[in-house]
């Protein structure tokens, strides 16, 4: 799901490829919508304004290292696209992010909870930060976390939509 080059197997292909027995297998990688960009669609234009990507998997490089590129992201107020943020084997990973961001972040700030987007078990929930439940997270969710500027509103139909103002305050 998702564009092969974000957080996902073109890597570990392109570097299986790069050992000189197999110099020769051809290689292509076909770009296609990011589930950043999906779950964005579903749930409005909540990246509409500088935005960072980060995986919260600490199978391939420890959490001390999340940790300090979360703390990094969220204080300088960008909106988070949360990638593997939880497994079967990985629980705790969503709780402590979610402490390390409210370190930084209001607890009412909206979080796109976006799963299977486009599959059929899609299902988009808008909370808030402090509510956020790592039971309802797993590796077919992402995570959209809101910037201080990412606003929620009621259209008329009923229907909520999440989206961050293109312009950013001056200070």
């Amino acid at each position: 799901g998702g564009d092969p080059g974000v957080f996902a197997m073109a890597t570990a292909v392109l570097e299986a490829a790069s050992v000189e027995e197999h110099a020769d297998v051809p290689v292509r990688v076909l770009p296609a919508v990011t589930a950043a960009n999906a779950a964005a669609a579903r749930a409005g234009a909540p990246l509409g304004h500088d935005y960072a990507a980060l995986s919260l998997s600490d199978r391939l490089k420890p959490w001390e290292v999340i940790a300090e590129r979360l703390r990094a992201a969220a204080g300088a107020d960008l909106v988070l696209a949360l990638y593997n943020p939880g497994s079967g084997s990985r629980t705790w990973q969503v709780g402590k992010a979610r402490e390390l961001l409210l370190e930084h972040r209001a607890p009412d700030t909206p979080v796109v909870v976006a799963r299977d987007v486009g599959g059929s078990g899609e299902r988009v929930r808008i909370v808030r930060l402090a509510e956020l439940d790592p039971a309802e997270v797993d590796m077919r969710t992402i995570l959209l976390v809101g910037s201080s500027q990412t606003r929620v509103v009621r259209r008329g139909d009923g229907e909520e939509v999440v989206w961050t103002p293109r312009r950013y305050p001056e200070t």
